[in-house]
């Protein structure tokens, strides 16, 4: 329902390029040009600007592209409520992995349990896939592990969590402190590059003069469920966040290595853009967590 112009416009935002930005659109380069030219007319400001040769957005471009993608989420939303059946509210939102398996199952739980009829979306990618679809407008909010440009969204901290080593229940690893030299011997399940959890463990070992390539071994892994399997069989040792693997430490199936001087934790984040129009559904939906904001 956008004009042509702003469509044009909110491509060549996310391109920075006149030639891939007419690509994407299927025009010529001459045909975003005029539109960007007509545009910044008839608005009476520049959105663009070069720097060198690299193209800028401008403040106000930068506010454009916040309203329109306000303006595509209402569009949407309208769409939606349009071609449902009852008037009942919907939420569209993202979880990265971790949140997506080990909160996400009993928040949505307990907030169909007090809303049946609400419909809700939920899709679990990598972080800035999700930042992403927050700014095109094609999700509400995004519950996120890993670290984003603070700058650009609005955001609250929903929880701090503990990132910690774990083994298995047959390894001596958990039986007394370890210091940090004594776990490298170890045959390392690490997440892929990308990962949240991933860049958590790389910063903190670098914050004590160290890297991934001081493990004698490792294996990178993309499940959590695999590499929780495979550190129960005793086939090495990993780092993931104690709430993804809370049900196997109550059970003893899996142990934490107790590392001295090595206390690492990260926040989980609630990321939306800084105008949401729906921030307090997002809040009444946040309320049905335990460790809410």
């Amino acid at each position: 329902m956008l004009d042509y112009r702003y469509k044009t416009f909110l491509t060549l935002v996310e391109e920075l390029n006149y030639t891939r930005a007419a690509k994407k659109l299927n025009i010529t380069q001459p045909a975003v040009t005029q539109h960007m030219q007509h545009l910044q007319q008839e608005l009476g400001v520049q959105l663009f600007r070069y720097e060198g040769k690299q193209l800028i957005v401008t403040e106000k471009g930068r506010y454009l592209q916040e309203q329109l993608i306000l303006l595509n989420q209402d569009v949407q939303r309208i769409r939606k409520q349009l071609t449902q059946n009852d008037d009942a509210p919907t939420l569209s939102f993202g979880a990265t992995l971790t949140i997506g398996e080990y909160v996400m199952p009993s928040l949505i739980g307990s907030y169909l349990g007090a809303h049946p009829r609400h419909h809700l979306s939920m899709i679990v990618d990598n972080t800035a896939t999700l930042v992403e679809l927050i700014k095109k407008g094609k999700i509400d909010f995004a519950l996120i592990e890993g670290d984003f440009n603070q700058s650009q969204l609005g955001f609250e901290k929903f929880s701090e969590e503990p990132f910690i080593g774990i083994c298995s229940k047959d390894s001596p690893l958990w039986r007394r402190e370890q210091p940090l030299s004594a776990i490298f011997q170890e045959h390392l399940f690490v997440r892929e590059e990308g990962s949240g959890s991933r860049r958590i463990l790389e910063n903190a070992l670098l914050q004590e003069g160290t890297n991934l390539s001081s493990f004698e071994q490792s294996t990178i892994i993309g499940s959590i469920g695999s590499i929780k399997n495979l550190v129960g069989q005793n086939r090495g040792i990993s780092f993931l966040y104690r709430i993804s693997v809370q049900e196997e430490l109550e059970k003893g199936t899996l142990k934490e290595i107790p590392i001295r001087y090595f206390a690492v934790s990260h926040p989980f984040h609630v990321i939306h853009l800084k105008e949401n129009r729906d921030l307090d559904k997002l809040r009444h939906f946040m309320s049905f967590q335990s460790n809410k904001f």
